[in-house]
C-alpha cells in the first residue's frame, strides 16, 4: 500500500480537537489549549463529545465514531488533534469509515489509547498519522516548550531526522521500514484483528505504569504472531514510565535483543512523560544505532 501524507499545517488552518476516548473532566483545559492554538494563528473547533460522558468514556460508541468520521468529512477542518487517551478507541474500530478517511486525508494526532486508531487507520488507508501531544492532556496542562515546538515544527515543516538521546544500544546495526507503533498495552489490545503492516517496520514503543512481567507478556504475545515477527526490522524504546524494576526491565530487553538479533535501542523521547517529540507513524525511515538517529525518507 502506498503511504498517504496529508498536507502540512499552515497559519489560518482549522484544527479540530476530537474527544473520542476517555471523558473530559475539566473543559477549561480545552479552552486553554484552544487559546494557545489561536495565538499561533489557527482556528479551533471542539467536538461535541468533549462535553458528553458515559461512565469512563466521553460518549456512546456510535457517537464517538460519528465524531471522528464527521471531522474527517468536514472540508473546513485541516487537522485533527485528539483531546486525550484513556480507553475506548478499540470499541469503535468497526464503526470507522476508512474509505472516507482515505479520500479525505488530513493530519491526525495523538498517543496512548489513540494508538489503536492510528494503527488501524494506517492499515486500512495508508494514511500517515502523528504520535503527538494532545489537546487536553498536554496543551491544556502547561505543555513544555520542547514538546510544543516539536509539534508545530513537525506539522508545519516536516521532519528529516530524530536523535536518540542517552540511548542504550541492546543490539547494534541499521534497519529500514516504516516507523510504526505507539503504546504497548494498546497495541496488545488489537491482537485478534488484522492490524499488522504488510511491509517491514521499525517498532517504536512506550508504556506507563506496567510491571516488567506484563511488558514481557505483551512483547511475547506480539512476537508469537508470525507476521509481526517476520516484518519486524528494528526496535526503538520510548519512555517506559513508572516500571517496578529497572534491572528486570533491562535484563528482559537485553535477552530479547540477543534472541531477535535486530537493531534495538532505547532513547526516543516519547510516551507519557511531559516532554515528547512529534513524529509520523507510517513514514519510511532508516534507523542506525551507530549514529543514534532515525532518518526519514
Amino acid at each position: 500500500m502506498d503511504n498517504i501524507i496529508a498536507p502540512k499545517l499552515k497559519k489560518g488552518d482549522t484544527i479540530g480537537f476530537l474527544s473520542v476516548s476517555g471523558d473530559i473532566k475539566d473543559f477549561s483545559r480545552l479552552e486553554k489549549a484552544k487559546e494557545l492554538f489561536e495565538k499561533r494563528g489557527y482556528r479551533v473547533v471542539i467536538s461535541d463529545t468533549a462535553k458528553m460522558r458515559k461512565n469512563y468514556l466521553c460518549a456512546q460508541d456510535a457517537i464517538r465514531a460519528k465524531a471522528l468520521n464527521d471531522f474527517f468529512a468536514d472540508k473546513s477542518i485541516n487537522a485533527i488533534v485528539s483531546c486525550r487517551g484513556g480507553y475506548g478507541a478499540i470499541r469503535i474500530l468497526d464503526k470507522i469509515d476508512y474509505e472516507l478517511i482515505k479520500n479525505n486525508p488530513k493530519i491526525f494526532c495523538g498517543y496512548s489509547d489513540i494508538t489503536a486508531l492510528q494503527l488501524m487507520i494506517y492499515k486500512k488507508t495508508g494514511l500517515v498519522t502523528y504520535n503527538a501531544p494532545m489537546a487536553y492532556s498536554d496543551f491544556g496542562a502547561d505543555i513544555d516548550k520542547y514538546s510544543e515546538e516539536s509539534f508545530f515544527d513537525t506539522l508545519t515543516q516536516g521532519i528529516k531526522e530524530m536523535c536518540l538521546d542517552k540511548s542504550q544500544i541492546y543490539y547494534a546495526g541499521a534497519a529500514s521500514g516504516i516507523l510504526w507503533g505507539g503504546n504497548l498495552s494498546t497495541i496488545q489490545s488489537l491482537c485478534g484483528i488484522d492490524f499488522i503492516p504488510e511491509e517491514k517496520f521499525v517498532f517504536v514503543v512506550e508504556d506507563v505504569n506496567e510491571p516488567v512481567y506484563k511488558i514481557d507478556k505483551m512483547f511475547t504475545q506480539l512476537l508469537n504472531i508470525s507476521k509481526f515477527k517476520n516484518n519486524l526490522s528494528g526496535i526503538i524504546l520510548g519512555n517506559f514510565s513508572n516500571i517496578d524494576n529497572e534491572k528486570y526491565f533491562n535484563d528482559f530487553m537485553t535477552e530479547l535483543a540477543q534472541d531477535l538479533k535486530i537493531p534495538f535501542t532505547s532513547g526516543l523521547q516519547f510516551g507519557h512523560e511531559k516532554q515528547k517529540l512529534t513524529f509520523p507513524i507510517g513514514q519510511k525511515v532508516i534507523f542506525d544505532t551507530n549514529i543514534s538517529k532515525i532518518l526519514f525518507k
